[in-house]
């Protein structure tokens, strides 16, 4: 049995790989993708009869199956159940099984088929627009009671529906449960969810004393310092509570200031609900900590008082940190449940709280006593919230057993020894903290010749390979990650290890996932396309690792990745930014396809770095935000006077996603540190991230 080592473009792969792979095969393959090619265009002449007969001949060919789904799409009114089910029975290994019978279905709705339609389709199977042909199916059928029940599940959304819910909308209309109460319930979710022109039209609905109201909530939306104005609102009483909650979320981003000098008296004139007083106060909290106003301590300390959030307590801890409010920083830690205080960020961080604090001493702590006997009126979480307006003697304020669990415990060194073990960003900031070497927990694993020969001779496998190779890299794509939604463990890393071996990274990282492959790190980081990036990056003056850490998490070396917003390239370039960068480098402005090149996309991608590491006097983590969120969000998150630990501020970034981002590229740099025979550590960067006006300062 020949065992095949994973390994970084070695001749001896390829001379494996080429036996496994059966080149012969692959080269009659290539002779039959003209005749494919040709006979899809018979289909499209709409000559049936020929397409069929040149389809036949290529039965054997690994792309027949798309042949027949062209053919079955096409003519999709003709297609019959049994036609269906032999073709999703043979080919129920390729997505087409699925696309088709989805087209199908579509069809009985087309044709108005609805008996046939509800034996075939189950309600959520497919998108709103097929639950819409459901409950119209259900009336046509004569079920009003049910398609009048799912008429109203359907309209009660904060959004336009799909135009297929239309029908069955119009014979629920007759009934006049659309309108009134449930009318202005829709009208409060489109209003929560800034649909203004579905507000407009939901008026039409509204009793005549409801639309005023309908009509100010649209024009407060737009303008919500017409809050001044709080007797405009009186004569609605509870009714215009929603809307004054949204117009406060609105104004609270618009003008700060404004918005908590007009609450308190909001407050005092509407019996505002405690969710609705919550929803306010958390809206305070966001957007003051986010800006790092001075009162956000104020704000959170108040939202805390309506109970624990999933998203306020998080925002505590980084207000805190950010703050390095040690002593606030643990008690917001204190909030967490269970389950989220075993998160390994959130266990870094006590550990760096418990360094700052030292241990407790419990024989100075005040002996408060609460047992059976003693009923303490004051909940848990109004001592939780006391104690964070009086963060200097928080520890007096709370009861002795939630001090003993939550506060006694001193052990930074055995949590941060726990957390090195890691290989990810908290890892790594534990071992550099530890002062010992990171631990990348490499496993190189190994693959059979057989198990890669098994792996080949699958059709979906064929299929992936040939679309592939006929750059149809989203049909490729979608076969693979069907393959691997029905794959085990095991047949994933064959799976993981036979793409690396082609060259397809991407689908290999993927593969690589939940499987044994996962701590094979040539696999899941690869230093692909390599004579390319040396030589960008070599003429930008950047750091290799750097650049394939980049590269590694806006694409994984997929060339023709295009995101939804239109970013293009390995290097997930705007077209905006490339026709600048072009200008800047004396080259004409590339087209779709030059940005789908991997030698223009990393051309532009890391001179586009070098002018960000430039602008933030070479600080790699400032300019790997700016590469995320732009230059002038870094810039607006650096430190005003004085420089901040570089762990500090990454975890203090508002943007969940480049705070992720930041996270993963450091992370990777010092992997491909390892693949490169460079010291293994963090950026240097990471130790102090310098202030906006630190000169200045200095120079005064």
């Amino acid at each position: 049995m020949v065992l095949f080592w994973v390994c970084m473009a070695s001749s001896l792969c390829h001379a494996n790989y080429a036996l496994s792979l059966q080149a012969n095969q692959e080269a009659a393959w290539e002779a039959q993708r003209q005749h494919y090619t040709n006979t899809l265009k018979l289909l499209t002449k709409g000559q049936r009869k020929r397409f069929q007969e040149e389809a036949e001949t290529l039965r054997d060919y690994p792309l027949y199956p798309y042949l027949k789904y062209k053919e079955y799409s096409r003519y999709i009114s003709s297609v019959d159940k049994e036609e269906l089910d032999e073709f999703i029975t043979e080919f129920s290994d390729s997505p087409t099984a699925s696309w088709l019978r989805r087209r199908w279905v579509k069809n009985l709705a087309d044709q108005k088929d609805w008996d046939t339609f509800l034996q075939e389709y189950r309600l959520g199977q497919y998108s709103s627009e097929f639950d819409c042909y459901y409950y119209w199916a259900q009336y046509k059928v004569g079920d009003r009671l049910e398609a009048f029940a799912g008429a109203r599940r359907l309209w009660l959304v904060g959004d336009s529906q799909d135009r297929a819910c239309d029908p069955l909308f119009e014979v629920w209309k007759t009934t006049g449960e659309m309108d009134g109460a449930l009318a202005w319930e829709r009208t409060a979710m489109a209003m929560a969810n800034r649909k203004l022109q579905l507000a407009r039209y939901l008026e039409n609905h509204l009793p005549k004393e409801l639309k005023p109201l309908s009509r100010e909530w649209r024009d407060l939306y737009r303008d919500p310092r017409r809050l001044k104005y709080i007797k405009r609102y009186q004569k609605w009483g509870d009714d215009a509570r929603p809307m004054l909650v949204t117009a406060f979320s609105r104004l609270i981003r618009k003008d700060e200031e404004l918005a908590q000098k007009l609450w308190p008296t909001y407050q005092s004139a509407f019996n505002f609900s405690a969710a609705e007083r919550a929803k306010v106060a958390n809206e305070f909290a966001s957007v003051l900590a986010i800006r790092k106003k001075d009162n956000a301590e104020f704000w959170l300390s108040q939202a805390a008082q309506y109970g624990s959030d999933d998203e306020l307590i998080p925002l505590g801890i980084r207000h805190a940190l950010y703050e390095q409010d040690w002593p606030r920083l643990k008690l917001w830690l204190a909030l967490l449940g269970e389950k989220e205080a075993n998160e390994e960020g959130w266990r870094y961080w006590l550990s760096r709280a418990e360094q700052k604090l030292g241990p407790i001493d419990a024989e100075r702590l005040p002996k408060i006593r609460i047992d059976q006997y003693h009923v303490d009126i004051i909940s848990f979480q109004q001592r939780f919230s006391q104690a964070l307006y009086n963060k200097d003697q928080f520890l007096d304020l709370l009861p002795p057993s939630v001090v003993a669990s939550k506060f006694m415990p001193h052990q930074p060194e055995q949590r941060l020894q726990a957390l090195s073990k890691h290989r990810n960003y908290y890892g790594f900031l534990a071992s550099e903290r530890l002062k010992q070497p990171l631990d990348l927990n490499i496993k190189p694993t190994q693959v059979t010749e057989e198990a890669l020969n098994q792996l080949i001779a699958l059709p979906a496998v064929q299929r992936a390979r040939e679309l592939h190779l006929m750059n149809e890299q989203p049909l490729a794509r979608s076969e693979w990650e069907h393959l691997i939604r029905r794959s085990d463990e095991q047949q994933r890393s064959v799976m993981a290890h036979l793409a690396f071996i082609w060259g397809w990274h991407h689908p290999a990282i993927r593969a690589a996932y939940d499987s044994d492959a996962y701590n094979n790190l040539e696999i899941r980081f690869p230093t692909a396309y390599e004579s390319v990036v040396n030589k960008y990056a070599s003429q930008s003056g950047l750091e290799l690792d750097w650049v394939f850490s980049l590269i590694r998490q806006e694409s994984a070396f997929s060339a023709q990745a295009r995101s939804p917003v239109g970013a293009m390239g390995m290097m997930q370039i705007m077209p905006r930014t490339a026709q600048q960068l072009s200008r800047d480098l004396g080259m004409p402005s590339p087209s779709t396809r030059d940005m789908l090149t991997p030698d223009t996309n990393v051309r532009l991608g890391t001179h586009y770095m070098r002018q960000l590491q430039q602008r933030f006097n070479g600080n790699i983590i400032l300019a790997t935000a700016a590469y995320n969120a732009g230059p002038h969000r870094a810039q607006a998150w650096q430190p005003e006077f004085l420089p901040v630990s570089g762990d500090i501020w990454v975890e203090t970034i508002p943007f969940h996603e480049t705070r992720n981002y930041v996270k993963n590229i450091l992370t990777y740099q010092a992997i491909y540190r390892h693949h490169l025979g460079k010291e293994v550590k963090l950026s240097n960067a990471l130790k102090l991230i310098p202030a906006k006006k630190m000169q200045a300062t200095a120079m005064r």
